[in-house]
């Protein structure tokens, strides 16, 4: 009899795992993708509609081509996971049955925190993480012709460490392209001494000498209070700051609906917790991939919340049911080795990239090369290599 493989959440884990599991497995065993969304679009690509090379419609893939490679899509809001019943309860499908569950639902932003921050300016500020505002903080951007734009990392952890550096340098090479960049002053606040704690001491100064280059100002130990009106910011540690255009890094926090589900959530912490190797929760033939989870590296470090590592990690899972489904066990040497890379995008047609191994036995390691076009092309190729892997 067939098993049935259920994959919640269509991001970099979910949909590479979906992917491996049907090629693998015969079609008697039912792999399904839920996920509430009805497309797919790589978080990267904000950066490049904000640069202008990429719009939203062009960037949008339809999630029901996977039924097309015999990947059954669910386009449907998950209520409730019930690990010790094996079945998950969606709006519009009620209970599903599984025999194994990938749970890869990402993070969601939390809105009440971000409600509380900007109380009395609901109307200031946009979302570096939707696609949606991006649009909207180009033509803003277009239109302004001095004062400060200033960037916000309202929390940690947040998804692609790298991010918001990126933007400062993208937002700079926008400015200068439309001769505005003299009159504007750009500005990134982050609540953590360093740029990224993820990445180390080393990468976190080349990344401010990077920033420095372009005039753009890192300001550490920053972590935002609320947004007052008048355009102004204050600081958990006093300062109060103006802007005119305000780029903020949402808090990110695990998916309700996790939180809501008995056992996914161990006592004390925020994400769910596996196994650093194999992935495996602490209930039977329930896995967790990428920024759903949290793995600690050391006392300070966590695995950072990052599509590459989502990939990785599905690729071991999958091996895993593979291997058991088709009864050839003594084939699984695999565990996940905590390895990845990202490409920090610079502007000028130029990123940088980041070389990581956090499962290094005397510590995590990390390599910045310098920016260049060559790795500005890598990550052009990155993205459409796997949106044709995944959905072609």
């Amino acid at each position: 009899m067939g098993k049935v493989i259920l994959i919640l959440g269509a991001g970099f884990g979910g949909l590479s795992a979906a992917n491996l599991l049907r090629k693998a497995l015969p079609p008697e065993h039912k792999v399904i993708v839920i996920d509430k969304k009805n497309y797919f679009m790589m978080g990267l690509v904000n950066l490049w509609i904000l640069d202008g090379t990429r719009s939203l419609q062009d960037s949008q893939v339809p999630l029901n081509k996977l039924n097309d490679k015999g990947i059954k899509f669910l386009n449907d809001e998950i209520l409730k996971i019930d690990v010790n019943q094996k079945t998950v309860t969606t709006r519009d499908h009620n209970e599903i049955a599984y025999d194994y569950l990938i749970i890869s639902l990402g993070a969601e932003y939390s809105v009440d925190k971000i409600n509380q921050l900007m109380e009395n300016r609901k109307d200031v500020g946009f979302n570096l993480y939707e696609a949606e505002a991006s649009i909207k903080l180009r033509q803003e951007l277009l239109t302004l012709t001095k004062g400060r734009v200033a960037i916000c990392i309202t929390d940690v952890p947040y998804k692609c460490p790298p991010a918001p550096y990126e933007a400062s340098l993208i937002i700079d090479d926008i400015l200068l392209m439309n001769g505005t960049r003299p009159s504007i002053d750009i500005d990134v606040y982050s609540p953590t001494p360093i740029a990224l704690p993820v990445a180390g001491p080393k990468i976190s100064k080349d990344i401010v000498n990077l920033l420095n280059t372009y005039n753009i100002n890192f300001h550490p130990l920053h972590k935002l209070k609320k947004v007052l009106e008048e355009r102004k910011m204050e600081f958990e540690n006093g300062n109060v700051i103006d802007f005119d255009k305000l780029v903020f890094i949402p808090p990110h926090r695990v998916p309700s609906v996790v939180m809501k589900s008995p056992g996914l959530i161990k006592e004390g912490q925020n994400w769910i917790h596996v196994d650093k190797f194999t992935l495996k929760t602490n209930h039977e033939n329930v896995y967790g991939l990428g920024d759903v989870t949290e793995i600690k590296v050391n006392e300070n470090i966590s695995l950072p919340k990052a599509g590459i590592f989502a990939e990785a990690e599905a690729k071991i899972v999958s091996l895993q049911i593979i291997n058991e489904i088709l009864n050839t066990r003594e084939e699984q040497t695999s565990k996940f080795d905590g390895r990845g890379f990202c490409f920090m995008q610079t502007g000028h047609n130029k990123a940088g990239y980041i070389d990581a191994d956090f499962y290094n036995e005397s510590g995590p390691l990390t390599k910045l090369e310098p920016p260049s076009e060559e790795s500005y092309r890598k990550k052009i190729e990155f993205e459409q290599e796997r949106m044709n892997e995944w959905f072609r």
